[in-house]
């Protein structure tokens, strides 16, 4: 949470749920009607030809989802299911080398499977039985990064224990130590509070994947739900070193085709703060903010986030969704305030060959826009820890940063051999916008995958951002290789 402003002046902050279906409804409207008319022509043409044009530019990127965990995401869609967040990014099996560009910032919202300028990674399938302790899960996963502050990831790797009937109706979910990277929200461009964009966090947690009721007669009358609670330990902080980062999301399935997701991250302790119990206590609690309770600058426990999400399924037939996502960067009466919001829409288009789904987002990234009472330079700051919401200098939530307005049309095609996510992008930054220069901004993302067979996959990533002062492009193309 940020102290350094009164809490008191600031107006309510739970927005009422109809309110914010009603303002999903008249933004998504206008956005489909005009968008899917015009600008999926557009979309489809552009925005593929001028990305992968891009392959051929200078440039290199930290992205948001990428394509494979897109086609993970849209597998429960197409048949129907709910989809879980809970489960951390999978990076496939096999051997995978990939080279970029020069390094340029250029916030990818398709990610490439590398941060940096390219690299090599190895990735083992789950460890076969005999290999691993009984009852456990194991995965391992190493490699060399080009242009990042730390050459060397475990990224993908994990081990895991059941407790109880992993994902079955008596099952307790899982106690893990992983180095994974999370996408906590419905949107396809980004998340507000812990985004696919970020490098792994190395953590240990427990975890319930599988939303849905577990049949103990203590639970049951909860309904559908999953978890993750998580601790980990940041990495690329100065000021302070090393602090840690506590996750805890809660999802719900209260209705058939209507998901509530409820987040919340802290970034608290590192060398040189208080990492006493009794600060961790207050952090949990919620008493953080300077000025109240005795709470000073110097003795803060942590920077908070915390908000709240929802999928809601309103066509069966062609998968038609609404979905948004609130998170606030403080707390007024023990709820988030100062808040950025997500709000978007998808649908399955039909076609004769392949999956084609089709998606609008309206994103407002300047703190308190949305409840009349804006606040620049917020959105994923903090004056006790001086790089910020981030990891190895990546923000957490979303890739484009704070201040910033973007409206984002994108598709998802899945046919054979091929996959293909493509999106274009038009906002408006602020000043104080963490990467943009002040006034309109345009961007382009595309990525594409070619699967031979089950043991070689080929595949390409590009971006490029316009701003007032600059074009920054970023490009990354790899193979895979299961032997």
């Amino acid at each position: 949470m940020r102290g350094r402003a009164s809490l008191r002046s600031g107006p309510p902050v739970v927005a009422p749920a109809i309110a914010l279906v009603t303002k999903m409804a008249v933004r998504l409207a206008a956005g489909l009607a005009a968008g899917l008319v015009t600008g999926l022509a557009t979309g489809l043409v552009t925005g593929l030809a001028t990305g992968l044009a891009l392959a051929l530019c200078i440039g290199s990127a930290v992205a948001g989802l990428s394509l494979e965990a897109a086609v993970q995401r849209d597998q429960p869609f197409i048949s129907g299911r709910a989809w879980s967040g809970l489960d951390g990014i999978e990076v496939r099996e096999g051997v995978t080398v990939a080279v970029g560009g020069a390094q340029v910032y250029a916030p990818q919202l398709i990610a490439g499977p590398f941060h940096g300028r390219g690299g090599l990674r190895w990735q083992s399938g789950p460890l076969e039985e005999g290999s691993a302790p009984p009852g456990a899960r194991v995965r391992l996963g190493v490699a060399w990064r080009e242009g990042t502050s730390r050459k060397f990831s475990l990224e993908g790797s994990s081990v895991s224990h059941a407790v109880g009937k992993l994902n079955a109706g008596e099952g307790w979910g899982e106690f893990y130590a992983s180095v994974e990277r999370r996408h906590w929200g419905p949107g396809w461009s980004g998340s507000l509070i812990l985004d696919a964009a970020a490098p792994a966090v190395p953590a240990v947690g427990w975890r319930r994947t599988a939303v849905e009721v577990n049949n103990h007669p203590w639970a049951s009358w909860v309904g559908a739900w999953g978890a993750d609670i998580f601790v980990g330990r940041l990495q690329g902080h100065e000021r302070p070193r090393r602090p840690f980062l506590i996750g805890m999301r809660l999802e719900l399935a209260p209705l058939n085709g209507l998901q509530i997701g409820l987040s919340r991250t802290m970034q608290w302790g590192g060398r040189g703060r208080d990492q006493s119990a009794s600060s961790l206590i207050d952090a949990l609690l919620g008493n953080d903010n300077v000025g109240f309770g005795g709470i000073t600058s110097e003795n803060e426990p942590g920077n908070q986030l915390a908000g709240i999400d929802m999928r809601w399924l309103v066509d069966p037939v062609s998968r038609t969704s609404l979905y948004g996502q609130m998170v606030g960067e403080d707390e007024a009466g023990k709820f988030p305030s100062r808040n950025v919001i997500l709000i978007g829409a998808d649908t399955r288009v039909p076609i004769q060959r392949g999956a084609l789904r089709v998606f609008v987002e309206w994103t407002d990234l300047l703190a308190g826009r949305i409840s009349h009472d804006p606040r620049p330079f917020v959105t994923y700051r903090h004056p006790n820890f001086g790089q910020g919401y981030t990891q190895e200098g990546v923000l957490l939530g979303h890739p484009v940063g704070g201040d910033l307005k973007l409206g984002t049309l994108g598709w998802l095609y899945r046919g054979g051999v091929w996959a293909v996510m493509a999106a274009t992008s038009v906002g408006s930054a602020e000043p104080t916008s963490h990467f943009f220069a002040p006034g309109r901004v345009l961007g382009a993302h595309a990525s594409l995958q070619f699967e031979r067979d089950a043991r070689v996959q080929l595949g390409a990533a590009a971006s490029v951002w316009h701003d007032r002062a600059s074009r920054r492009s970023g490009w990354q193309m790899w193979l895979r290789w299961v032997p």
